[in-house]
């Protein structure tokens, strides 16, 4: 059975999912590097081709219009709103700036709390930028996949330059600006299995910034993901544990985070783990509304579902059956997963890493064997640190199943 069909038998005709907080918005659909990983125009999907190079005055008032009217149906407490794209920083510093402003005014008038935030690749930045971002109370997280023989296999130019050079400078551009810690969030990195979890370790340490997030490829059953010398299950262990012993509080892995969390029972979770209902939605450039960005790893033409800020609410995301599937989390995963001991923890890992041609997503994630074996670590490793009489407390808790 595929999973569309799944989602109507078990989805009721009302069903309303959670309101979108998050709001990754394309503010340019062209990129200075070519990373041959990138979801966006290296893998299935080609229709960014159509996309108009920056995103235009109209798109963005009625995405504002469309932003307010989501808040008022619904009333959350903060509205984040990411510039993403290609790379956000092409748009220029004028016209970024304009464009927060506009955005920003509105939703105060409106008596709407709300933060921005860039993702970058890291090559563009400037001390000028920096003032700009900092003025403007952007933050902005950087791009990097590890040492500069790792990063540079994937993360070129158009002329398949590497870019390690540039993004390193600027890194350190942002810790030495008076005003870069006032924006810096942290790194972003895809998980790379050529590189010695201690390697890469020891190269955060270089780095010596506080937030580190760490993303599997974007592989399914589809398009597998590359093998190497070691799983993936085995590079997070070996990178958890080392993070772990370590034990500083201003050094944070936000995937590890995730994993903590909902093995004490944290009702929310990221996208990428968890299972638990997520309020994000994509803008493209023309004013498309689109679910998870990253699902155009999958299928072309997957994210489009016929909607656009000009004509229509973000409500109306809803009631497509790939919106539910990402946002009803453990009730519409395949039976491999629903029987699963870490479920509560994993809740069927990220959407796109379930893929295939033959069942669309209902599949357990192609890295099924590396997430259980990490969260089963996982538990084990805190019940280290628990007294005996917390862990009795907690005997109806998921991580006691594994004490």
């Amino acid at each position: 059975m595929t999973t569309m069909k799944l989602v109507e038998q078990n989805i009721q005709p009302d069903y309303l999912g959670v309101p979108f907080n998050t709001f990754v918005v394309k503010v340019v659909s062209t990129c200075n590097l070519n990373c041959s990983y990138c979801y966006m125009y290296n893998l299935q999907d080609q229709t960014y081709k159509q996309q108009p190079a920056v995103i235009s005055q109209e798109v963005t008032k009625a995405l504002t219009d469309k932003i307010i009217s989501h808040y008022r149906r619904h009333q959350m407490s903060l509205i984040h709103i990411t510039l993403h794209g290609g790379e956000p920083l092409l748009m220029g510093k004028e016209r970024l700036q304009t464009w927060v402003r506009q955005v920003g005014e509105r939703l105060h008038q409106e008596g709407i709390p709300h933060e921005f935030a860039i993702q970058s690749n890291g090559t563009l930045l400037d001390s000028e930028w920096i003032d700009l971002l900092a003025e403007a109370k952007v933050g902005i997280g950087i791009s990097i996949d590890g040492p500069q023989q790792f990063h540079d296999m994937f993360r070129v130019d158009h002329k398949g330059n590497g870019s390690f050079n540039k993004v390193l400078a600027n890194i350190r551009l942002l810790q030495e600006h008076p005003k870069g810690k006032e924006i810096f969030l942290g790194l972003l990195s895809v998980l790379n299995i050529d590189i010695p979890p201690t390697e890469f370790f020891e190269f955060w340490e270089f780095l010596n910034v506080r937030a580190l997030d760490i993303l599997l490829p974007d592989a399914n059953h589809a398009y597998p993901p590359r093998q190497g010398r070691i799983s993936y299950g085995d590079w997070m262990i070996q990178f958890f544990d080392l993070w772990l012993n370590q034990n500083r509080e201003d050094r944070i892995v936000r995937f590890f985070n995730s994993i903590l969390r909902l093995i004490f029972g944290y009702p929310f979770s990221v996208e990428y783990i968890g299972g638990k209902p997520v309020g994000v939605c994509v803008i493209e450039t023309n004013g498309d509304i689109e679910p998870l960005d990253v699902l155009k790893s999958c299928k072309d033409g997957i994210t489009k579902m016929g909607l656009n800020v000009l004509n229509n609410e973000f409500d109306d995301l809803y009631s497509f059956p790939l919106t539910k599937i990402y946002q009803q989390g453990a009730r519409l995963l395949c039976d491999t997963c629903k029987n699963c001991e870490v479920l509560d923890v994993c809740g069927g890992g990220y959407l796109p890493h379930r893929y295939s041609h033959e069942n669309d997503f209902n599949n357990p994630s192609v890295y099924c064997d590396d997430l259980y074996r990490l969260i089963l670590h996982i538990r084990r490793r805190v019940g280290e640190f628990l007294p005996k009489d917390m862990q009795a407390s907690l005997s109806g808790s998921a991580i006691c199943s594994k004490l």
